[in-house]
């Protein structure tokens, strides 16, 4: 049975996407005065998942997926008030416009969380969690070298 590799010994593809690793932990910036009171919980939640791996620059898409986000609920309350069908100009029964503004905006917020690792895959990806969980993994292997 073959032994794996020492981390520090490894070597990838050269389309290998690099780890990001966790700096020190910077101040939250204040969130910009154009969003709302969901869209500013909002930054601070993202911010602080995010602490120690996002930099000053990355509060434009932060900023976007926020805005984004709000437009999102607001338009999800028109929808439930008014329901997800509505009468079209013939008289038809047509999807509400504001369900297909929902529809394509979760398109664009998907591609922005992938972005900000803010969900399993894409954490995992851009090598987010290889850092919280290093330390386990080489303590088991750690422990494999020592059971041999």
């Amino acid at each position: 049975m073959t032994r794996p590799v020492p981390a520090e010994s490894r070597t990838g593809h050269a389309g290998t996407t690099p780890t990001i690793t966790r700096s020190a932990p910077m101040a939250i910036p204040d969130p910009p005065l154009d969003l709302d009171d969901f869209g500013q919980d909002l930054w601070v939640q993202v911010w602080t998942a995010g602490n120690g791996v996002y930099q000053t620059t990355d509060q434009y898409i932060i900023n976007r997926y926020c805005s984004l986000s709000e437009r999102r609920k607001n338009l999800l309350e028109i929808v439930e008030s008014d329901g997800w069908v509505t009468a079209g100009s013939q008289g038809q029964t047509v999807v509400h416009p504001a369900a297909r503004m929902v529809s394509d905006l979760e398109g664009k917020l998907q591609s922005l969380e992938d972005r900000l690792g803010l969900n399993p895959e894409s954490r995992l990806r851009l090598g987010i969690t290889a850092v919280e969980h290093q330390s386990a993994l080489d303590a088991f292997l750690d422990k494999g070298r020592s059971d041999a």
